[in-house]
């Protein structure tokens, strides 16, 4: 399938004998980007099944952090990464409900800052990308006050063309839709797109419309600068 992940003979590849390539990535003229898994290194659950902001929420404000995770993000998750519910009205909600003494401003104050932690091998393919005449986008399910720190107090604004999130636009990847958003304010074909994500669900609709995908690991920062080999040398041409 156009723009699956695959591998080519390459004996000076290491070990494995084996290079990382896109097919078609010839015509790739933009490339979307997935945010938390990807540019940003998300944190991951404890032993306690934790996120490491919530564990800083409990310490730092003196709170039950796995009952508020609970009563925030528990239940129809959806409507705060559509945009339909606002995150600070569910935590102000439980806070009365509970009577726990806490401003939810600062919840997200902690957790935002908490959960940013940028791939700095990453963060230095952004402007090589661009030089090389690429569009760059951000494509993230994230509900509207993070997608909003993310652009502007993050400063992700500023490193790429335009930053979609689905709390601001109302759909969620791996809608269709999504896509055809990107493509609309790209005004780009399909197979002139290709998609970083580490959501293999979101890869396989991407492909499915017709873009190119990369499934990202964790750690995969060099394989992928690999398979955008020919994309960073046009700007050398």
């Amino acid at each position: 399938m156009r723009g699956r992940r695959c591998r080519g003979p390459d004996s000076t590849a290491g070990a494995a004998g084996m290079s990382e390539k896109i097919d078609g990535i010839e015509a790739v003229r933009a490339i979307v980007w997935d945010f938390d898994g990807v540019l940003n290194r998300a944190g991951k659950r404890d032993g306690e099944g934790l996120f490491p902001w919530q564990r800083k929420v409990g310490e730092e404000l003196g709170i039950d952090a796995r009952a508020m995770g609970q009563a925030v993000f528990g239940r129809d998750k959806a409507a705060l990464f559509e945009g339909r519910e606002d995150v600070l009205d569910r935590l102000a909600d439980w806070a009365r409900e509970t009577g726990a003494a806490f401003d939810p401003e600062d919840v997200l104050e902690i957790w935002f800052q908490t959960d940013h932690d940028p791939d700095p091998e990453l963060e230095r393919l952004l402007p090589l990308l661009t030089q090389a005449g690429l569009a760059q986008v951000i494509l993230s399910n994230n509900e509207a006050r993070r997608a909003r720190w993310i652009a502007q107090e993050a400063g992700w604004a500023g490193q790429v063309d335009a930053v979609f999130a689905s709390g601001e636009t109302g759909v969620m990847k791996p809608s269709g839709k999504a896509f055809e958003q990107v493509e609309q304010a790209l005004d780009m074909l399909p197979h002139e797109i290709l998609m970083i994500d580490d959501t293999p669900a979101n890869v396989a609709a991407a492909e499915k419309r017709g873009w190119l995908g990369w499934d990202y690991e964790p750690g995969g920062a060099m394989a992928l600068v690999q398979a955008l080999m020919p994309l960073l040398v046009r700007s050398q041409e």
